[in-house]
């Protein structure tokens, strides 16, 4: 890896120069860099509306008919000794007890959900030097920032009570009948007394209730997001060697960051905070790895 490397930085050494400044083999470093997680556009889905089933009822057909009632039996009086009777009281159905169905509709209750648009990631601190080491578990922690998740707020309607039916019930009608009972006969004179009879009209269920549930359509919202496909890594790359680097040189590259709008005052060749904070917005509006003054950042800056 180090061959490879060596033959990359004496290639572009060959070719790199800033302003009339040809940078020197010893100016040439292979810091610890952090290249950019790499990210994908996405959708996600979110549901708004749930899903919620309706129900219709088709109501009970009723039909009607007669029945004949027994109210008094036959009996016989006679003329001298008359026939004795007792009175007996029946209650008759008339109407049967029957079901109904009342449709009580959902009722709904808005929340807002906090969807992850972006993952949280690492960025490195402009302010930190950078870090000559073989790996990157020699980085000081203060070199390396958070950047925080991105969320959107989703405004959903959640079913807080489901559509249902209630039934009621309705309780059959009677009705009562007072009819007259044979106690004791005539007697002597035989008189032949026929039955009463009374025709009461009736009501029965021909078709009962019926409930169709239709099932309800969810509604949902498709949100953008970005997706990790490959997480921020540490590499190590040429890059200008701090420690070694003139004022002329850095001069030219604070000149050329201004034109790209990164860096804000008077350039004054001065290897600062500032300096190093304009690079690497520089280095993070392009994809390119943070945490020193690479020669690919050179190149995306046409310095050679």
């Amino acid at each position: 890896m180090k061959t490879t490397h060596t033959l990359i930085a004496v290639t572009l050494l060959h070719a790199l120069a800033i302003g009339n400044t040809v940078i020197a083999a010893d100016n040439v470093c292979y810091p610890q860099v952090m290249a950019p997680a790499t990210f994908q556009p996405a959708t996600e889905k979110v549901v708004t509306h749930e899903a919620s089933p309706t129900f219709a009822t088709t109501p009970v057909q009723l039909g009607y008919g007669e029945r004949s009632v027994k109210v008094a039996d036959a009996y016989v009086e006679y003329e001298i000794i008359p026939a004795k009777f007792g009175e007996v009281t029946e209650t008759i159905e008339v109407e049967r007890e029957r079901v109904e169905v009342e449709n009580l509709p959902a009722t709904y209750r808005t929340e807002t959900k906090r969807v992850k648009t972006k993952e949280e990631t690492q960025r490195w601190n402009p302010a930190c030097p950078p870090v000559q080491a073989e790996d990157a578990s020699a980085i000081p922690p203060s070199c390396l920032l958070e950047v925080p998740a991105e969320y959107q707020e989703v405004t959903r309607e959640i079913v807080e009570t489901p559509a249902r039916t209630v039934k009621k019930i309705i309780p059959g009608k009677t009705q009562t009948v007072t009819r007259k009972v044979l106690v004791e006969p005539a007697q002597v004179i035989r008189k032949e007394i026929p039955a009463v009879y009374e025709t009461i009209k009736l009501t029965r269920v021909e078709q009962p209730v019926k409930v169709i549930a239709t099932p309800g359509e969810e509604q949902a919202q498709s949100i953008p997001v970005s997706r990790k496909v490959q997480p921020e890594r540490f590499l190590k790359m040429p890059a200008l060697c701090e420690e070694a680097v003139d004022s002329a040189e850095i001069l030219l590259l604070q000149q050329r960051l201004q034109q790209q709008g990164y860096y804000e005052g008077i350039p004054d060749g001065k290897l600062s905070d500032k300096t190093r904070a304009a690079v690497t917005r520089f280095q993070e509006d392009n994809h390119l790895a943070s945490g020193a003054i690479t020669l690919e950042t050179l190149q995306k800056l046409k310095l050679q």
